[in-house]
Protein backbone atom coordinates (compact mmCIF):
# COMPACT_ATOMS: atom_id res chain seq x y z
CA UNK A 1 0.00 0.00 0.00
CA UNK A 2 1.64 3.33 -0.96
CA UNK A 3 1.88 6.08 1.72
CA UNK A 4 -0.97 8.37 0.08
CA UNK A 5 -2.72 5.51 0.33
CA UNK A 6 -2.55 5.37 4.25
CA UNK A 7 -2.59 8.71 4.32
CA UNK A 8 -6.51 8.33 3.73
CA UNK A 9 -7.18 5.29 5.72
CA UNK A 10 -5.62 7.31 8.59
CA UNK A 11 -7.71 10.16 7.84
CA UNK A 12 -11.00 8.44 7.51
CA UNK A 13 -9.97 6.43 11.06
CA UNK A 14 -9.42 10.03 12.67
CA UNK A 15 -12.82 10.94 11.54
CA UNK A 16 -14.70 8.16 12.41
CA UNK A 17 -13.35 8.26 15.81
CA UNK A 18 -14.21 12.44 16.55
CA UNK A 19 -17.46 11.82 14.86
CA UNK A 20 -18.27 8.86 16.82
CA UNK A 21 -17.09 10.66 19.80
CA UNK A 22 -18.70 14.03 19.20
CA UNK A 23 -22.22 12.02 18.90
CA UNK A 24 -21.78 9.72 22.11
CA UNK A 25 -21.04 13.13 23.85
CA UNK A 26 -23.94 14.68 21.81
CA UNK A 27 -26.01 11.95 22.85
CA UNK A 28 -24.53 12.34 26.77
CA UNK A 29 -25.40 15.98 27.04
CA UNK A 30 -29.26 15.21 25.03
CA UNK A 31 -30.02 12.83 27.83
CA UNK A 32 -28.26 14.93 30.44
CA UNK A 33 -30.47 18.30 29.44
CA UNK A 34 -33.66 16.39 28.90
CA UNK A 35 -34.70 16.60 32.18
CA UNK A 36 -33.86 20.36 32.53
CA UNK A 37 -35.97 21.46 29.06
CA UNK A 38 -38.82 18.83 30.23
CA UNK A 39 -39.17 21.32 33.41
CA UNK A 40 -38.85 24.00 31.86
CA UNK A 41 -41.83 23.58 29.48
CA UNK A 42 -43.61 22.50 32.29
CA UNK A 43 -42.65 25.50 34.41
CA UNK A 44 -43.98 27.89 31.33
CA UNK A 45 -46.63 25.71 30.36
CA UNK A 46 -50.11 28.14 30.04
CA UNK A 47 -52.79 26.79 32.10
CA UNK A 48 -56.39 27.45 32.37
CA UNK A 49 -58.25 29.77 34.42
CA UNK A 50 -62.30 30.44 34.98
CA UNK A 51 -64.12 33.41 35.19
CA UNK A 52 -64.87 35.05 38.74
CA UNK A 53 -68.02 35.45 38.16
CA UNK A 54 -70.09 33.71 35.27
CA UNK A 55 -71.23 35.71 32.43
CA UNK A 56 -74.57 35.19 32.50
CA UNK A 57 -74.55 36.90 36.09
CA UNK A 58 -73.82 40.06 34.11
CA UNK A 59 -76.07 42.86 35.63
CA UNK A 60 -77.43 45.59 33.10
CA UNK A 61 -79.09 47.55 36.55
CA UNK A 62 -75.55 48.68 36.60
CA UNK A 63 -75.01 50.37 33.47
CA UNK A 64 -76.05 53.73 33.94
CA UNK A 65 -77.82 54.50 30.56
CA UNK A 66 -79.70 51.27 30.45
CA UNK A 67 -80.90 51.17 34.11
CA UNK A 68 -84.22 51.82 33.25
CA UNK A 69 -86.58 52.58 29.99
CA UNK A 70 -84.79 49.22 28.55
CA UNK A 71 -85.99 45.47 28.51
CA UNK A 72 -83.65 42.76 28.43
CA UNK A 73 -84.17 39.63 26.50
CA UNK A 74 -81.60 36.90 26.67
CA UNK A 75 -80.89 35.17 23.69
CA UNK A 76 -79.89 31.43 23.20
CA UNK A 77 -76.51 31.04 21.38
CA UNK A 78 -76.21 29.53 18.06
CA UNK A 79 -72.41 28.06 17.23
CA UNK A 80 -70.38 29.00 19.95
CA UNK A 81 -67.36 27.38 21.10
CA UNK A 82 -67.27 27.84 24.90
CA UNK A 83 -69.55 27.39 27.82
CA UNK A 84 -68.88 30.91 28.74
CA UNK A 85 -70.77 33.56 27.60
CA UNK A 86 -73.67 36.25 27.88
CA UNK A 87 -76.19 37.36 24.69
CA UNK A 88 -79.03 39.78 25.26
CA UNK A 89 -81.01 41.79 23.46
CA UNK A 90 -81.87 45.36 25.03
CA UNK A 91 -85.42 46.99 23.75
CA UNK A 92 -86.57 50.06 24.54
CA UNK A 93 -89.85 51.66 23.40
CA UNK A 94 -90.74 55.03 24.36
CA UNK A 95 -88.46 56.76 21.42
CA UNK A 96 -89.24 58.93 19.02
CA UNK A 97 -86.42 58.48 16.65
CA UNK A 98 -83.03 56.26 16.41
CA UNK A 99 -82.63 52.55 17.41
CA UNK A 100 -84.52 50.61 19.50
CA UNK A 101 -82.46 47.97 20.67
CA UNK A 102 -79.04 46.79 20.97
CA UNK A 103 -77.17 43.25 21.41
CA UNK A 104 -74.37 42.61 23.98
CA UNK A 105 -72.14 39.72 23.12
CA UNK A 106 -69.14 39.13 25.26
CA UNK A 107 -67.90 35.14 25.05
CA UNK A 108 -64.90 33.99 27.57
CA UNK A 109 -62.05 31.35 26.47
CA UNK A 110 -59.35 30.00 28.74
CA UNK A 111 -57.89 27.07 26.60
CA UNK A 112 -54.19 27.85 25.52
CA UNK A 113 -54.53 25.12 22.73
CA UNK A 114 -58.20 26.49 21.67
CA UNK A 115 -58.64 28.87 18.39
CA UNK A 116 -59.21 31.92 18.38
CA UNK A 117 -63.21 32.19 16.94
CA UNK A 118 -63.94 34.72 13.62
CA UNK A 119 -64.27 38.27 13.71
CA UNK A 120 -67.84 39.62 13.15
CA UNK A 121 -66.54 40.87 9.76
CA UNK A 122 -65.88 37.02 8.79
CA UNK A 123 -69.00 35.68 10.26
CA UNK A 124 -71.19 38.17 9.01
CA UNK A 125 -70.19 38.06 6.01
CA UNK A 126 -70.78 34.26 6.23
CA UNK A 127 -74.09 34.96 6.84
CA UNK A 128 -75.36 37.32 3.83
CA UNK A 129 -73.93 40.17 4.89
CA UNK A 130 -72.76 42.66 2.74
CA UNK A 131 -69.48 44.70 4.72
CA UNK A 132 -69.69 48.05 3.55
CA UNK A 133 -67.05 49.82 5.78
CA UNK A 134 -64.37 48.64 8.36
CA UNK A 135 -61.97 50.92 10.52
CA UNK A 136 -60.39 50.99 13.80
CA UNK A 137 -61.97 53.36 16.13
CA UNK A 138 -60.55 54.50 19.64
CA UNK A 139 -63.82 54.45 22.33
CA UNK A 140 -63.25 56.79 25.29
CA UNK A 141 -64.36 54.46 28.49
CA UNK A 142 -63.80 56.42 31.78
CA UNK A 143 -64.39 53.60 33.91
CA UNK A 144 -61.06 51.56 33.24
CA UNK A 145 -58.56 51.53 35.85
CA UNK A 146 -55.37 51.95 33.38
CA UNK A 147 -55.98 54.61 30.86
CA UNK A 148 -59.51 55.58 29.20
CA UNK A 149 -59.20 54.76 25.25
CA UNK A 150 -59.72 51.25 24.15
CA UNK A 151 -58.57 50.64 20.25
CA UNK A 152 -61.59 48.51 18.78
CA UNK A 153 -63.02 47.99 15.04
CA UNK A 154 -66.23 49.18 13.56
CA UNK A 155 -68.34 47.18 10.83
CA UNK A 156 -71.02 48.86 8.79
CA UNK A 157 -73.02 45.92 7.46
CA UNK A 158 -76.22 45.88 5.16
CA UNK A 159 -78.44 43.45 5.43
CA UNK A 160 -81.46 42.74 3.06
CA UNK A 161 -83.87 45.27 4.73
CA UNK A 162 -81.69 47.19 7.16
CA UNK A 163 -78.29 47.91 7.61
CA UNK A 164 -76.38 47.37 10.90
CA UNK A 165 -73.32 48.36 13.24
CA UNK A 166 -71.12 46.60 14.98
CA UNK A 167 -68.40 47.21 17.45
CA UNK A 168 -66.22 44.81 19.05
CA UNK A 169 -62.74 43.81 20.45
CA UNK A 170 -60.39 41.36 22.03
CA UNK A 171 -59.63 41.07 25.87
CA UNK A 172 -56.51 38.94 26.46
CA UNK A 173 -54.80 38.63 29.55
CA UNK A 174 -55.61 41.96 30.66
CA UNK A 175 -54.96 43.79 27.51
CA UNK A 176 -57.53 44.88 24.40
CA UNK A 177 -56.39 43.99 21.17
CA UNK A 178 -58.65 44.43 17.92
CA UNK A 179 -57.51 41.58 15.27
CA UNK A 180 -56.91 37.75 15.86
CA UNK A 181 -53.17 37.78 15.39
CA UNK A 182 -52.53 40.30 18.12
CA UNK A 183 -54.32 37.33 20.23
CA UNK A 184 -52.66 34.86 18.88
CA UNK A 185 -49.23 36.48 20.07
CA UNK A 186 -50.50 37.82 22.92
CA UNK A 187 -51.51 34.24 24.65
CA UNK A 188 -48.60 32.68 22.90
CA UNK A 189 -45.27 33.95 24.44
CA UNK A 190 -43.48 33.36 27.88
CA UNK A 191 -44.74 34.76 31.07
CA UNK A 192 -48.02 34.27 32.51
CA UNK A 193 -48.93 31.22 34.14
CA UNK A 194 -52.46 31.44 33.22
CA UNK A 195 -54.34 32.66 29.65
CA UNK A 196 -57.83 34.01 28.46
CA UNK A 197 -59.27 35.94 26.26
CA UNK A 198 -62.61 37.63 25.30
CA UNK A 199 -64.50 38.89 22.40
CA UNK A 200 -66.74 41.83 23.49
CA UNK A 201 -69.39 42.98 20.88
CA UNK A 202 -72.38 45.16 20.33
CA UNK A 203 -74.75 45.00 17.69
CA UNK A 204 -77.63 47.44 16.49
CA UNK A 205 -79.50 48.11 13.38
CA UNK A 206 -80.67 51.09 11.31
CA UNK A 207 -82.80 51.64 8.33
CA UNK A 208 -81.71 51.79 4.94
CA UNK A 209 -80.51 55.08 3.51
CA UNK A 210 -80.26 56.45 7.16
CA UNK A 211 -77.46 57.92 8.63
CA UNK A 212 -75.35 54.79 11.34
CA UNK A 213 -74.23 57.87 13.71
CA UNK A 214 -76.72 57.63 16.31
CA UNK A 215 -76.75 53.65 15.78
CA UNK A 216 -72.79 53.61 16.04
CA UNK A 217 -73.01 56.28 19.01
CA UNK A 218 -75.59 53.65 20.68
CA UNK A 219 -73.27 50.67 20.16
CA UNK A 220 -70.44 53.13 21.83
CA UNK A 221 -72.64 53.67 24.78
CA UNK A 222 -73.08 50.02 25.51
CA UNK A 223 -69.52 49.03 24.87
CA UNK A 224 -68.63 51.88 27.05
CA UNK A 225 -70.33 50.91 29.75
CA UNK A 226 -70.65 47.13 29.44
CA UNK A 227 -66.23 46.78 29.50
CA UNK A 228 -65.33 48.65 32.64
CA UNK A 229 -67.98 46.04 34.97
CA UNK A 230 -66.94 42.76 32.69
CA UNK A 231 -63.45 43.58 33.58
CA UNK A 232 -64.28 44.91 37.51
CA UNK A 233 -66.57 41.34 38.40
CA UNK A 234 -66.07 38.74 35.82
CA UNK A 235 -62.52 38.53 33.80
CA UNK A 236 -59.58 37.48 35.95
CA UNK A 237 -57.22 40.05 37.55
CA UNK A 238 -54.11 40.30 36.58
CA UNK A 239 -52.34 39.69 39.47
CA UNK A 240 -54.58 35.98 39.04
CA UNK A 241 -52.54 35.15 35.58
CA UNK A 242 -49.05 35.95 37.17
CA UNK A 243 -46.85 32.58 38.26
Amino acid sequence: MSRSENGVSLSKSLFSAAFLFSAAVLGVAAVGLRPGVEALSKHYAKELIPVRKPLSEFDTSRLPSFATGWTREDIPPEEIETDEFVIFRLTRWQIAEGPKEVVLFVTYYSDPKGRVPHTPDVCYRQAGAILKEMKNVVIDVPGLARGREVKARLLLLEQQTYNQVVVFCFYADGRFRHSREQVRWLIGKPGNRHVYFSKIETVTSYPKNASPDSAIELCNTLFRESVPLLIAEHFPTVEQLRR
